[in-house]
């Protein structure tokens, strides 16, 4: 499997999956082209967040990327963050409101991705805010 990334772009304000370029070192580089006939700018950044896909789904066959809110119901409502853990070197959903970890690979037949932490933070709220 390719890794797969998205980006969320902080000033403007929106995700981009196909418009940007990682180096060898590290550093982001957007594409941009204003029209077909004129060759394309290759612009390096700093404020893009870069997120890469899990290579798993939620019950809808959407793929789960890093930053991604998970929401699902196991006889309660649960609401998650997709985050990579570096101490386990797994990836994980913490829980929103009770800072529980899970394994991202358990149980997502019973999730779904409802937002990521960039477009909705509503959803970040803790109970009772």
């Amino acid at each position: 499997m390719s890794p797969k990334f998205r980006a969320w772009d902080s000033v403007k304000k929106e995700m981009f999956k196909d418009t940007f370029a990682i180096t060898e070192s590290g550093q982001v580089v957007v594409v941009e082209q204003e029209s077909i006939v004129c060759p394309p700018d290759y612009v390096f950044v700093d404020h893009l967040a870069i997120m890469q896909s899990t290579g798993l789904f939620d019950r809808n066959g959407q793929e789960i990327f890093e930053g991604d809110i998970l929401y699902g119901y196991a006889g309660e409502d649960f609401w998650e963050i997709v985050e990579f853990d570096t101490e386990e070197g797994k990836w994980i959903r913490k829980d929103i409101w009770y800072n529980s970890k899970l394994g991202l690979s358990e149980n997502n037949e019973f999730m779904e991705i409802v937002g990521n932490i960039y477009e909705n933070q509503e959803y970040l709220k803790k109970r009772g805010d």
